[in-house]
């Protein structure tokens, strides 16, 4: 047998494998979801990792070595330095053989105590206190609860199309499809259109607990609030006694270029001091689950009679907060945010060339930093635009809660030519995009 032939037969090999680990997920974890991957041409399966590369286990029908992506989604943020980072993966194995594991949430932990100094150090205003979850979802959840018990008040008001996760309560102030299915009562739940500030204003009162808002909402459509939005929702939740709670899972840690979005992120002018901040994604480094729920001291009263009203056996593990905290000394070392606002104007003018040549087709591009929305007039050119994406080797997709829009997240740490290639198989795939006027639905 010769060379050629053995890479053939190695290469059959890993795509019957492949096959076997697809009709696995298939049978044993979610076959709607399988089902769905393969409609987007996505019946592979992860394979090798690195830097802003993602690859599969085998090819498809159509090509059979491994596909190598880009990694335009990022996951919402959770690989912000990339896949299989060597840096963190070495902190990571530092951690382990300074014989550091999940920790007992019932003992005093160095760990917490050292990541949440650090955060109280970064943080917006005067928020100082962190209680540590595995996901954002309880993160979420956590917030709620914080606010209902502090304010001692039950409604809460949160922005049509949101995503904020799907345990109990984060559902509940996200999008309907995540709450309708399972009959959750939102009687104390109200939705109104981010960004309409009449409607938002109105809707707080002095019975409102809480407003929640993702600073940029990205499973919406990567939406950008109107100036002085959030600085007047925040000075409205003042006057009436509601908490206001930032959602940067997606948009914070350095995303938009600046650390926080709601702090100089959307406007460098416009500043907002949210009373709690919810963090997730990549506060993992990609590597190890850890979540966030920082608030400001005052609200550490609700702890007093009980200190246990809240515990998350996993959350905060010691092994993550010793990886995370070396991580976030990474995002704020010199230069490194400068970086992201330079790879995220390269990018923006990319796609705004886009959307001059397929002006026909491509609505809007909104963003900031490294957080990008392409809009297209109607959800089947998105829809279609995210197969040829994944043709031209381009890992991303549409918004969940905004089918029209394709959301772009690339990692942090992408550099110019990195970012070149990008554009350049965007660009490819949008020419494959029929017109209106060809397709006779002008």
């Amino acid at each position: 047998m010769n060379e050629s032939e053995k890479n053939l037969e190695e290469q059959e090999t890993a795509y019957q494998y492949q096959k076997n680990i697809i009709k696995l997920y298939a049978k044993y974890i979610n076959k709607p979801k399988t089902t769905f991957f393969k409609s987007l041409g996505l019946a592979v399966a992860q394979g090798k990792r690195d830097g802003i590369y993602l690859s599969t286990l085998a090819g498809n029908r159509k090509k059979n070595a491994p596909i190598k992506f880009i990694d335009c989604r990022t996951s919402g943020g959770v690989f912000n330095f990339g896949h299989h980072n060597l840096k963190l993966v070495n902190i990571l194995k530092e951690a382990l053989d300074k014989g550091l594991d999940i920790g007992d949430h019932h003992m005093i932990s160095e760990q917490r105590a050292l990541l949440a100094r650090d955060l109280a150090e970064i943080l917006p205003g005067n928020i100082s206190k962190t209680q540590f979850c595995v996901g954002g979802g309880e993160a979420i959840d956590l917030s709620l609860k914080l606010a209902r018990a502090f304010t001692k008040r039950k409604k809460i008001i949160s922005a049509n199309r949101a995503y904020h996760g799907v345990t109990g309560l984060a559902m509940s102030v996200g999008s309907e499809r995540f709450y309708s299915p399972f009959q959750t009562d939102i009687s104390d739940f109200i939705h109104v259109p981010f960004g309409d500030l009449d409607k938002t204003l109105n809707a707080i009162d002095e019975s409102t607990a809480a407003v929640i808002l993702e600073t940029i909402p990205a499973t919406g459509g990567i939406l950008i609030p109107p100036p002085g939005y959030l600085r007047a929702v925040k000075q409205r939740c003042e006057e009436t006694g509601a908490l206001y709670i930032a959602d940067e899972v997606q948009a914070g840690l350095g995303r938009t270029g600046e650390l926080w979005a709601v702090d100089g992120g959307i406007y460098p002018d416009e500043r907002v001091v949210p009373d709690i901040m919810v963090l997730a994604k990549g506060m993992s480094a990609g590597l190890y689950p850890l979540a966030t729920c920082s608030y400001r001291a005052e609200i550490e009263s609700v702890f007093e009679e009980d200190p246990f009203l809240h515990i998350s056996t996993t959350g905060g593990s010691e092994v993550g907060c010793y990886v995370t905290r070396k991580m976030l000394k990474m995002l704020t070392a010199p230069g490194f945010l400068d970086n992201v606002k330079e790879r995220g104007a390269q990018l923006q003018k990319g796609l705004l060339e886009i959307q001059e040549k397929r002006s026909d087709i491509v609505k809007e591009i909104r963003g900031r930093g490294l957080m990008w929305g392409m809009e297209f007039i109607n959800n089947r050119l998105s829809i279609g635009y995210t197969l040829y994406m994944i043709q031209n080797e381009i890992f991303a997709d549409y918004c969940g809660n905004n089918e029209a829009t394709i959301k772009l997240m690339p990692p942090l740490i992408t550099n110019s030519k990195e970012i070149e290639e990008i554009i350049r198989r965007l660009e490819i795939a949008v020419e494959k995009l029929p017109s209106p006027k060809k397709e006779g639905t002008n």
